[in-house]
């Protein structure tokens, strides 16, 4: 049983695979201050149950998510507190903005492999949500917009920072700059999605058949082959080499999973991986 209650987010569970259901419908899946704190609590949750190795996360209802509630967030109306600085204002304004950060870091800095399975709008935050992902697969539906410099603002809460990683810098540009839509054909030839299906059910089956294929891995092996593609991304070819041989030496080749795969080959049966 896993410990989640939310009022805008679900956790469903399917043998070795948790999805996250973004659970606010009739507001398109718009994230509300509740979505912000919803996020890093259903990713601990699913850490916390050793029987799941993968996550989905997708959408209730017509849209993955339209971004922010702009109503609900307020934004553009933020007032000084009587009697408080600017600084310490803007202080308290930077906070915020680190805990919707922290929030969509939790998607990219959980241990568990994380899929997204979009369909019909992946807008502004949505985007933030999905370039936080390991792997990203589409409904022929989806469209996509980094949508913030359209009113007005810098995209601050990962977007800039992780879609580098994911396409072309004169990819991230044109869709940074201009705030366009863009549809899952386009999306899956930049490299933004790595697949797009008929349907959202299409699209959600092939992500379960994914994670599925993923789960039946040794789960040490997994996790450790994402810290290792996280710790690359910051580290020099020669230093990620040393630390890669390092882990491999500490973790994957003193575990019992490795012995089972061996055993299991030996005796010509399927292997049975603990993930220890």
């Amino acid at each position: 049983m896993i410990d989640f209650s939310s009022d805008v987010m679900s956790i469903e569970k399917n043998g070795p695979v948790g999805t996250i259901w973004l659970d606010r419908p009739e507001k398109f899946n718009a994230l509300s201050q509740a979505f912000w704190l919803a996020i890093p609590e259903a990713i601990a949750a699913l850490e916390s149950d050793d029987a799941i190795r993968v996550v989905l996360l997708a959408g209730r209802g017509k849209h993955f998510c339209v971004g922010i509630d702009l109503v609900q967030s307020g934004m553009g109306t933020h007032q000084r507190p009587k009697g408080t600085s600017e600084a310490s204002a803007n202080i308290k304004q930077l906070e915020g903005t680190a805990k919707f950060q922290a929030s969509i870091s939790s998607l990219a800095n959980s241990r568990l492999p994380v899929i997204a399975v979009v369909h019909g709008h992946c807008l502004g935050a949505g985007i933030d949500m999905i370039t936080a992902c390991d792997m990203r697969i589409a409904a022929a539906d989806s469209n996509f917009s980094v949508r913030e410099t359209r009113i007005g603002l810098v995209a601050d809460v990962g977007t800039l920072q992780r879609l580098p990683n994911i396409v072309g810098a004169g990819h991230v540009a044109e869709l940074a700059y201009s705030a366009k839509d863009i549809n899952a054909q386009r999306a899956e030839k930049i490299g933004l999605v790595n697949d797009v299906y008929t349907s959202f059910e299409e699209t959600y089956a092939a992500g379960m058949e994914l994670a599925n294929q993923i789960a039946a891995n040794p789960p040490m092996a997994v996790q450790g082959t994402k810290y290792m593609l996280q710790q690359s991304e910051t580290l020099t070819t020669e230093q990620s080499l040393l630390f890669n041989g390092m882990f491999t030496m500490m973790t994957s080749l003193r575990s019992n999973d490795l012995q089972e795969s061996m055993l299991a080959f030996a005796e010509k049966r399927a292997p049975k991986y603990t993930g220890s």
